[in-house]
């Protein structure tokens, strides 16, 4: 009988042996997998449909659903190890409307392969024949497969039963003539909102109209605004350089709204391009006025010089003249013209 240390002696000394024997198999298993991913890849084999769709309904294939059940579209491929799904896109057949988005899931795997399975949410909303539809699956590798899913007939839903359980009768048919009470009580009421509607509408249109009979015209407005810049310059509460940049401003909110110019969202030379393009607007001493006005303003504004002392107090006076110089006479303003002194 050979001795029990003996024995596990034995064992110990050829315990590398087969350690080094597994991990040279799981190296060579490695590597096949390696070499095998690899060819997948430069070969570029194809991915492919390996069952023809069927739609499946509570776990049961070939299901013929009624209205409103909910089922799915199932369609099984298989890929590469090295390529997946990219995008998976279904359009739906007559009848039918999408739940979800389409759901993938890795069902199997093979040597070189993978197994997959594409499930399209689907409900009916119509009885009948339907159209089967399509699903679209593109891959990483640059492939894709459109498969056109099966005709499909949806059931009606069964009528429910009534206590003695016969199926329950339908209801009977409308009298045309309830109907045609229910369309005139519904052009009556119709008349009615008509009618408010028209009335709310004179209303707020007058209002509007006494409104605009008592506005300031925007001529005294910007009077009024020059004036109020000279006072706080006069009082210290306004710098020069300040008081510039607001007449400015006053003066094209101005030009904006007696002339239509885009004053406010246009540069100075563009402003005053507009101004020689349309001569008949102002005349030469005012467009000679804002030429040199516009052009110290902004020297003032963005090359933040100092303004000189008197530069303010002369363009306010200039500004205010050039407005009194356009204010339309009564005639123009009762008809609209828009025309000047």
């Amino acid at each position: 009988m050979i001795p029990k240390r003996l024995i596990e002696r034995t064992w110990f000394r050829r315990l590398p042996l087969i350690l080094g024997g597994i991990l040279l198999l799981l190296i060579a298993f490695g590597v096949a997998v390696a070499v095998r991913w690899h060819m997948a890849a430069e070969d570029a084999e194809d991915p492919v449909l390996i069952a023809e769709p069927v739609y499946v309904q509570d776990g049961s294939p070939d299901a013929e659903p009624a209205i409103g059940t909910h089922f799915a579209a199932v369609l099984k491929y298989r890929l590469p190890w090295s390529d997946s799904f990219k995008v998976a896109a279904a359009e739906p057949g007559k009848n039918l409307q999408l739940t979800a988005d389409p759901v993938i899931r890795r069902t199997g795997v093979r040597w070189g392969y993978f197994d997959w399975t594409l499930m399209v949410p689907l409900q009916a909303y119509r009885s009948g024949e339907s159209g089967g539809g399509s699903v679209f699956a593109e891959f990483f590798a640059g492939k894709s497969i459109e498969t056109p899913l099966p005709e499909l007939k949806i059931a009606d839903v069964a009528l429910p039963l009534d206590d003695t359980g016969a199926d329950l009768s339908l209801a009977p048919r409308i009298d045309v003539n309830d109907r045609r009470v229910s369309i005139l009580t519904a052009a009556v009421i119709a008349t009615v909102v008509i009618l408010i509607a028209l009335a709310v509408w004179a209303l707020l249109s007058r209002k509007k109209r006494e409104a605009a009979k008592h506005a300031v015209p925007i001529w005294e407005r910007a009077i009024e605004a020059i004036r109020a810049l000279r006072d706080l310059v006069a009082n210290g509460k306004a710098s020069p350089e300040l008081a510039v940049a607001d007449l400015t401003d006053v003066v094209r909110r101005y030009l904006e709204a007696r002339f239509q110019l885009r004053a406010e969202r246009q540069t100075t030379a563009e402003f005053l391009a507009d101004l020689e393009r349309n001569d008949s607007l102002l005349e030469e001493k005012d467009r000679k006025f804002l030429r040199s006005f516009l052009a110290s303003a902004d020297m003032v504004k963005f090359a933040r010089l100092p303004a000189d002392p008197g530069l303010f107090d002369k363009a306010s006076v200039k500004a205010e003249e050039l407005i009194s110089g356009t204010i339309p006479d009564e005639s123009a303003l009762s008809s609209n013209s828009g025309g000047r002194k």
